[in-house]
């Protein structure tokens, strides 16, 4: 008899243990899940340092740790699209794992009227290299992959003589990025990869660098514009003398990103930045051209646009359709291109798992290989 107390006593206590480091939901973009990477709170560090398992999806790097991803978090702006005037409830980036609302969000409601912008695009040329998304094997060199896939040995599918640029929401970049012919970006996404970047980011392993993802939003880089600007001039700005191009923190297109923004160039006026980085997720093409030619205008910059998705993470108003995406994708792209100022570009996504980002923006087949939006985005 008491060795069956004492076996039922055994088994429940396994059951506790067993519920209590059950999985968690991560929320988009934060530095642990923006790699991609499910884990439970605070493993951040103990998950850098395992190895992925080999596959042909994520090869572990033979040096240094494989990154986990950083995920958006949803930023809603006035008609809770994720920016400034615009999209059908969208938010600044909320993607892998489980979207936190952020303060500064409002509710949305249906898509509204988009502004009209400042630049409208024009039409594609499709006899020259700055042509339009649907010409095929030409275009601007601007289109970027935001790579959330390791050392997946499909990337040398995602290259064409119109993709340039690529990053993975970290300072490390695919070991075959180079010779494949991207340009490679490493970001200091945030405080927590602070000493990765300090160990890999030196003269000649780039010559880009990234500032911090979606700084005015917790769960993502989340700091001040002092603390911004503090740690820019002392880990970004010495980059410049190296042969860097530096690009700045990426912020949300809510109102609270553009305020960040501005607060941090004005804290950081000696700060060497060659261009401005934002997201945008919302479901009007013509609020995201209106938001960058804001971003434009505000700073006198040239722009990156880091992340944007035709996306509604305003709880209401729907999402869009395979078609209004791809109507989405060529006017946005258009644009991109057709615009001198705009310097490069990033679709999200390129991955095998969109979490909770509306999946007909995936452009990555079950393959790994561009599905029929990804061969339209790098004009494949």
């Amino acid at each position: 008899m008491a060795s069956k107390i004492l076996n039922l006593l055994a088994i429940s206590t396994l059951a506790i243990l067993a519920s209590s480091f059950g999985p968690a939901s991560v929320t988009a973009l934060s530095v642990d899940s923006h790699h991609l990477v499910r884990q439970v709170p605070h493993a951040h560090g103990a998950v850098a340092k395992r190895k992925r398992s080999v596959n042909r999806r994520c090869k572990p790097r033979p040096t240094t740790k494989t990154p986990s991803v950083p995920t958006p978090a949803p930023a809603t702006g006035d008609n809770g699209s994720s920016g400034n005037n615009g999209g059908s409830g969208g938010s600044g980036t909320t993607k892998p794992a489980d979207p936190k609302p952020q303060s500064d969000k409002g509710a949305a409601s249906s898509t509204p009227a988009a502004p009209k912008p400042s630049v409208t695009p024009k039409p594609a040329d499709n006899n020259n290299n700055n042509g339009g998304s649907n010409n095929s094997g030409s275009g601007s060199g601007k289109v970027g992959l935001a790579w959330p896939n390791g050392e997946d040995i499909d990337l040398a599918n995602w290259h064409t003589g119109s993709t340039k640029f690529i990053y993975t929401w970290s300072p490390w970049i695919p070991a075959k990025a180079k010779s494949l012919g991207f340009a490679p970006a490493p970001m200091l996404w945030g405080e927590k990869q602070l000493s990765d970047f300090k160990k890999l980011v030196k003269p000649g392993y780039a010559n880009i660098a990234m500032g911090f993802n979606e700084p005015d939003q917790g769960g993502q880089a989340n700091m001040s514009p002092s603390r911004g600007c503090s740690l820019w001039w002392e880990n970004l700005n010495p980059l410049k003398d190296q042969g860097y191009q530096l690009i700045s923190p990426a912020c949300t297109n809510a109102p609270s990103g553009t305020q960040w923004m501005k607060d941090f160039m004005g804290c950081c006026r000696d700060c060497r930045i060659d261009a401005i980085a934002t997201h945008f997720y919302g479901t009007s093409a013509q609020a995201l051209i209106q938001h960058v030619t804001d971003i434009h205008n505000l700073f006198g910059k040239d722009v990156w646009v880091t992340e944007f998705a035709c996306q509604n993470f305003g709880g209401s108003g729907g999402q869009c359709s395979k078609a209004q995406v791809n109507e989405f994708m060529d006017t946005v792209t258009g644009f991109f291109d057709n615009t001198p100022w705009v310097k490069a570009y990033f679709a999200f996504g390129a991955m095998h798992d969109m979490f909770n980002v509306n999946p007909d923006n995936q452009l990555m087949g079950a393959d790994g290989k561009p599905n029929a939006l990804g061969r339209k985005y790098i004009k494949a």
